[in-house]
């Protein structure tokens, strides 16, 4: 701790790089030196004067740990090892900057070609492959107090929910417990009557059942609920709810294709530039 202490003490020192600069350096282990301009470049702006200070010091502290734990792993590691180790870097570095780049070349011909309709098509022709595991069902549901003094306005407006009566519940919709208006999205069945609290330990199959508008209450609230479309368990999933699975598929697909055609391009052009060729 003593050794620590004294470490953190000299660094936080300030000197001057080589005494012909006029860059301020906070630290330094043996040849290597932090300057200020690089500390506050990590540190950044957002921070209090008490929050950068204690930032600092950590990370001049662990700035110099990687350094000196650096000069000491040279200095005990074989030569052998050492060359072992550069060419592991080496073999890393090449292949993170093939990687990145292959993916930014692939990822902007799949934004370009991922359409809307190839998705539809993909869909139509393995719609049989797209089998729901859950009910699925559109719908819409209110829950408000029993004392709401709008409550028959409320339910007369859910119930024939035109785009006059959906603008009118959204407007006062800070008078609900909770709601969800948006009829035209399908979601699993569990999730959707989860909100209904008089059917959590009830069977819902009775209210599976397409253009279904029923009302229920417990002591303290009435809940309106209207489901509009039904997909039952094993039927096929519409296109709308398995799309996000489409385009992942079709991108991965498509990634394959591309790098194996990026493969054979990088060769070919290889060829044509006389820049590689194989010796017998």
């Amino acid at each position: 701790m003593k050794g620590l202490a004294l470490l953190t003490f000299v660094f936080l020192s300030t000197c001057s790089f080589n005494g012909d600069t006029s860059e301020d350096v906070v630290a330094r282990v043996g040849n290597d030196y932090l300057t200020r301009a690089e500390l506050s470049y990590q540190i950044g702006a957002q921070y209090s004067y008490a929050d950068s200070a204690l930032i600092a010091s950590n990370y001049i502290n662990e700035w110099a740990k990687q350094k000196l734990l650096l000069e000491k792993a040279v200095f005990n590691l074989s030569e052998s090892e050492q060359n072992t180790l550069d060419e592991l870097v080496q073999a890393y570095r090449s292949d993170l900057y093939i990687k990145s780049y292959i993916e930014k070349v692939v990822q902007s011909q799949i934004d370009t070609l991922l359409t809307d309709s190839l998705i539809a098509q993909y869909y139509n022709l393995n719609r049989e492959n797209f089998k729901t595991n859950r009910d699925l069902v559109k719908g819409r549901y209110i829950r408000v107090r029993k004392e709401n003094y709008n409550l028959r306005t409320i339910k007369r407006s859910f119930n024939r929910f035109n785009s006059y009566d959906e603008s009118l519940l959204d407007s006062i919709a800070l008078q609900f417990t909770t709601y969800s208006l948006n009829d035209s999205m399908w979601i699993q069945a569990d999730q959707f009557f989860e909100k209904i609290l008089p059917l959590k330990n009830s069977s819902k199959k009775n209210y599976l059942k397409k253009n279904k508008n029923f009302e229920l209450e417990d002591s303290l609230e009435v809940y309106l609920v209207a489901v509009n479309e039904v997909i039952k368990r094993n039927e096929t999933a519409p296109l709308s709810y398995v799309r996000p699975t489409l385009k992942q598929i079709l991108i991965n697909k498509r990634k394959l294709e591309l790098m194996q055609q990026f493969d054979k391009a990088v060769f070919e052009e290889a060829a044509q530039k006389n820049i590689f060729e194989v010796y017998e």
